[in-house]
């Protein structure tokens, strides 16, 4: 059995897999969802937003904290010590978003994107700041504030976890770039960024607007994709705007923080207004909802569109459609991607079944009553309502039958953006792999920041090692023993099956071997056999130019025949020389130097019977 501990850094997980931390919303006008009963409930709040939000609660569902970007407020519904004056803004898509310190159970690093990519916030950067919600009697403080991130960015923000399993990636995205900024929250705080540059860029219109800032962007539960909407402006003046919405879908490597491989589509002509907003992912990947409005044909109109990623990333299908416009979306406790209306509406829409396909996917225009509160463009922006990652697995190996003794490479994977980790095997050794030479149990402690990781591999051998020696040579009136070790099974290429065998027909001989463990061994040997009684040599080569050293082709004999039949051949097979003495010899007269066959045939008395045999081979002429 695999064997694995994981120590220290263990709070990130447990608020993941039971998902209490996201039973309280606060958004819109002061509106607000309790999702404790396992449907949601109108509740109210003071949180007054027109577009970011984001909420946490702790793993009983007790509410923490709120925020929308600017001010933050604790579970009492008041302001928070130091919870005024932070550099984000309540008009900014993903205004804010919280990610629990990994191994810190009381503290959070609650990240900000600035509005209009600074058009109406002092700041062009991203900030993070740090919660401490073991002060204040537990109502918690913010006991650092507006530390910069980069700049200038856009409203996009979102986070995943790292593929350890305990850090996050925090992501935003650049103005007037294509840079995706990823940063990390580690428990020595927030590290990076690694940058990715690739996919659309947005900047300034005609009419300098930063329009193109607007839009929400989000991660898969698995952490593998991103998904990012924009709205590109195709003609903008002060008396004219027409524009079109981009959506992208993007790899997300959560090892190094990377993105690659952009797949677009385009929604609209340009020739209206149409603009993008809201993005979310089903819970099982499968599929990718965004939103679009505007006007077309001068008539107001809002879709919620479905991408199969599975099929052509250009060919959504539309899951609702309405002239009042969609806004965020947001996959919340219940399984349910809840939608954010505008224009006054006191209620979300709802994706019920968001990971079946088309009109099963089960859109309902009411899904959730806010009571007399009116949403706007923004819900809480959750990022950790996935389920906990797999641990850390830094062994390379499975527990392991090896058949045969050959050294094996285990090894330790493990990748970080920016830590080296520190290896101590059992064995002793430092190295990131070690070279094993028989079985046994290995472990490997691993030591990160914070975290000391401990994994252990068993190594088991089979395979039965033996070797039936080398090639035999007997007579043909003789028998040769082979003989294997005992295994489970033994199976002989002549049908045995014991551990000895007794052979005397020339040929080759094989045998496998297969031990209790199931590891097989195999090896043949050739045997040979030769006349003892009457034996006739002939010689491979022979020079009939007259120098007294195999000048004539005549066989060496044990014995006197009482047949003898020697016929050469050239190469077509034609005879050259035929004798039926023993003392005729073939001299080669007039032919060229070059490889001839011969046969013979011969015959003698063995005291009991006549035996005959056949030989064949070629010689060499040489001159």
């Amino acid at each position: 059995m695999r064997v694995l501990f994981v120590m220290g850094m263990l709070a990130l997980g447990l608020w993941a897999s039971a998902q209490p931390q996201h039973e309280d919303w606060y958004m819109g006008f002061g509106a607000g969802l309790d999702f404790g009963s396992g449907v949601p409930v109108a509740t109210g709040g003071p949180l007054s937003t027109d577009e970011g939000c984001a909420t946490i609660s702790d793993a009983n569902g007790q509410l923490l904290f709120f925020t929308n970007g600017e001010q933050v407020w604790d579970r009492s519904l008041n302001l928070m010590p130091n919870g005024s004056g932070l550099l984000g803004h309540f008009s900014c898509s993903q205004s804010a978003l919280i990610v629990p310190v990994p191994g810190q159970p009381e503290q959070f690093e609650l990240f900000t994107a600035p509005a209009g990519a600074g058009e109406w916030t002092p700041s062009d950067a991203g900030h993070h700041h740090r919660i401490d919600m073991g002060a204040n009697g537990g109502l918690g403080d913010v006991v650092y504030a507006n530390q910069p991130l980069a700049a200038p960015l856009v409203e996009k923000l979102t986070a995943t976890r790292h593929a350890n399993g305990i850090d996050v990636w925090v992501l935003y995205h650049g103005w007037n770039n294509a840079n995706y900024y990823a940063y990390l929250v580690t428990c020595e705080g927030v590290e990076g960024p690694v940058v990715s540059t690739l996919g659309y860029i947005p900047r300034l219109d005609d009419a300098g607007s930063s329009g193109e800032v607007i839009g929400c962007m989000k991660m898969n539960r698995q952490g593998t994709m991103l998904c990012s909407v924009w709205t590109e402006a195709t003609l903008s003046t002060q008396q004219d705007y027409q524009s079109r919405g981009i959506v992208q879908l993007l790899d997300f490597d959560n090892s190094t923080g990377m993105l690659s491989n952009v797949r677009s589509d385009t929604l609209g002509t340009g020739t209206d207004i149409q603009k993008c907003y809201g993005v979310e992912f089903s819970p099982g990947g499968a599929f990718v909802y965004v939103n679009d409005h505007g006007l077309i044909g001068g008539i107001s109109n809002s879709r919620v569109l479905q991408y199969d990623l599975a099929a052509p990333f250009d060919q959504p299908h539309v899951v609702a459609q309405n002239n009042r416009a969609y806004g965020s979306m947001q996959l919340g406790p219940d399984g349910a991607i809840h939608i954010a209306r505008l224009n006054g509406a006191t209620y979300l829409s709802a994706i019920t079944a968001p990971d079946l396909q088309g009109a099963a996917c089960g859109f309902v225009e009411v899904g959730a009553s806010l009571g007399t509160d009116p949403s706007t463009w923004g819900l809480p922006n959750h990022w950790d309502t996935y389920p906990e990652a797999a641990p850390i697995d830094p062994i390379a190996w499975e527990d392991s039958l090896v058949c045969g003794d050959a050294e094996v490479l285990v090894e330790a994977r493990y990748s970080h953006p920016f830590h080296v980790p520190t290896f101590r095997w059992s064995t002793g050794e430092t190295t990131p792999s070690i070279a094993v030479h028989g079985s046994g149990t290995f472990t490997l402690e691993m030591q990160l920041p914070c975290t000391t990781i401990h994994d252990t591999v068993h190594i088991r051998r089979g395979g039965i090692p033996f070797e039936l020696g080398n090639d035999l040579l007997i007579c043909d009136d003789a028998e040769a023993w082979l003989e294997v070790p005992a295994a489970r099974t033994i199976q002989w290429s002549s049908g045995d099956t014991g551990t000895v065998i007794a052979v005397h027909e020339a040929g080759l001989y094989s045998v496998l071997l297969i031990d209790t463990l199931g590891c097989t061994s195999r090896d043949s040997v050739l045997l040979r056999t030769r006349n003892c009684a009457c034996a006739m040599y002939l010689p491979n080569a022979f020079s009939p130019n007259n120098d007294g050293i195999n000048d004539r082709f005549t066989p060496v004999m044990d014995c006197d025949p009482e047949r003898f039949d020697l016929e050469l051949f050239d190469r077509w097979g034609g005879s050259l020389f035929r004798s039926t003495d023993p003392a005729t010899a073939w001299e080669a007269e007039d032919v060229p130097v070059g490889v001839y066959a011969y046969r013979l045939n011969y015959a003698w008395n063995d005291g009991r019977i006549v035996q005959e045999r056949t030989q064949r081979g070629h010689v060499t002429l040489v001159r």
